[in-house]
Formats: structure tokens, sequence, C-alpha cells
């Protein structure tokens, strides 16, 4: 069995508080990329993983972490043998360990024929991190909460995208800090579909591709680009080849510019080589 595990991007990003629980409240619209890591699944006696990234080839890898999660939904132990072969960079904000561990519930889930359904695979996805829930249920959803409410959303705007990451990465619990969020009091009520979700929701609808890069928008690109001043002259380096607009991707460090058309998007990504020593250009996922 191979499965996908596709990138994301967050086209909208408000931390409304910290929460008593120490998670974050957010609001955010997260939509799904073309690109992507994939699993290979097969028959083995024991539980096996391998990854072509070897820093991540570790016991505390999420799909690791997912597998023995659902092992312990099973009435008696299963085996298999997994290898992640990694395409989305560490680090860059862009969801691939997430991901990874979704792809690995949704898989596992058929493969070793335990048939839970969607409602109790949710609950194990959001004990595995705050943005697998999302990775789900895309490719495009309002995520609320600290990641764990995800509503799917119609985009009917075909897009592509330009991705380029700096050398170096950002810590996201560092981005977060750094931001400071105030503390939500315990039971106190919290604001429902932000003026820039209803914005970026509308644009989706349109088809437009000019109306969705006006709507874009991140709290948490200010500490990022403080704790990585890199990021300014990478940014204008983005929008110089033509980006109609530039955002960071999730806490970072990678960027994202929404291009018109692929030929832009692939330009731009060849040029950025000089600049990034990883770029990607691709469509974003409008079905799954």
């Amino acid at each position: 069995m191979i499965v996908s595990a596709p990138a994301k991007i967050n086209l909208t990003l408000r931390i409304i508080g910290k929460r008593p629980d120490g998670y974050h409240e957010l609001e955010s619209v997260m939509q799904m990329l073309s690109l992507a890591d994939s699993l290979v699944i097969g028959d083995a006696d024991t539980l096996r993983f391998t990854c072509s990234d070897p820093a991540l080839d570790g016991e505390d890898n999420l799909v690791l972490k997912a597998a023995r999660l659902l092992l312990t939904r099973c009435p008696e132990g299963r085996g298999a043998r997994i290898h992640l072969e990694k395409k989305i960079p560490s680090q860059a904000g862009l969801g691939g360990g997430s991901s990874d561990a979704a792809a690995a519930l949704s898989a596992l889930n058929e493969f070793w024929d335990i048939r839970l359904p969607a409602d109790e695979l949710f609950p194990l996805a959001a004990q595995l991190g705050s943005d697998v829930p999302f990775f789900m249920n895309g490719p495009s959803a309002v995520v609320r909460g600290r990641g764990e409410e995800v509503t799917p959303v119609i985009n009917k705007t075909p897009c592509h995208i330009v991705v380029a990451k700096p050398t170096a990465g950002l810590s996201t619990p560092r981005v977060y800090a750094d931001l400071h969020a105030p503390v939500i009091p315990h039971g106190a009520e919290q604001p429902h579909r932000l003026p820039e979700t209803r914005a970026m929701i509308r644009a989706l609808e349109t088809g437009n591709i000019e109306s969705v890069a006006r709507a874009v928008s991140n709290a948490l690109e200010g500490p990022a680009l403080q704790l990585l001043p890199e990021l300014y002259p990478l940014r204008e380096r983005m929008l110089e080849q033509g980006c109609l607009s530039v955002l960071l991707c999730g806490s970072g460090s990678a960027l994202f510019g929404i291009c018109a058309d692929a030929e832009t998007a692939r330009r731009a990504a060849l040029e950025l080589t000089n600049d990034f020593p990883w770029t990607w250009s691709g469509p974003w996922l409008l079905f799954r």
C-alpha cells in the first residue's frame, strides 16, 4: 500500500490567546498542497519503521506514534513494515510530520482491517498533534480550538504556489512565545468566524486568485520575522519574481507565494534557488 501525505499552508491564522490548558486558541483557514511525503506499507510480523531522512528515523517519529496508538484499538497485535519517503522539509511550517501521522492512521486502519469509523479515528488524530485532525478532513478547512475543530470549506479557486525555505528552521514554541498572546480566562466565550476567516472563505468561493492573494494573513509572521530577519529580503525576492502575495507558512521558516499561473510559479522557484536552499512549485489541492 502506498499513500500520500500532503503538505499544508495557512491562508489565514489568528492566535486568539493562550488557554488555561497551555495550548493556544486559534482560528485558521488551512489548505493542502500537491507537495507530499509518501508512506509505503507492507506485511511484517512486527512493527518496523524506516525513513529516507536519517534524522527522522527514530522512535519519536509521529508515524510510529500513530501506529502504536492505533494498535491500542486492536483486539490483537498487528505488524507492518512502514517506509516514509520525505519530500516536505522539517521546521518549515508545512505540517509534514502531522500529515504523515494522519496518513499512517488512515492507511493502517485499512491495512490492518480495523475499520474504525471517522468519528473514532478523529480523537486519535487530535491526541497526536494540533494539525493532525486537519489532514483527516482536507483539502480546505477552517480550523479552530487548538486544531481539533475542523470544518471543511469549499475552494473553487485553482492556484499555483511557490514555496521557499531558508537554511535555518524556526521552533514553533519559540515563535508562539514571542507572540505574547494574552491568557484566555477559564470559561470565556471564544469568537467564531473572525473577519479574516470570512473574507478568505468568500475569496476561495469566487474562483479569483487575486481575491485570495489579498485576503491572506498570519499573526505569527511578525514574531517569525523578528527571530529570523533574513526572511525580510527573501520575501522581497519572491515578490520581485512575480508572486501576488507572500506569507509565512504556519510558524515558519518557509514562505509561500501565490502566483497567477503555473509558469510564474515554476520560474520563481527556479530563480529563487540562488537565495533559498530548498524551493518547490506546484498547485494546491482542490480535491482529494
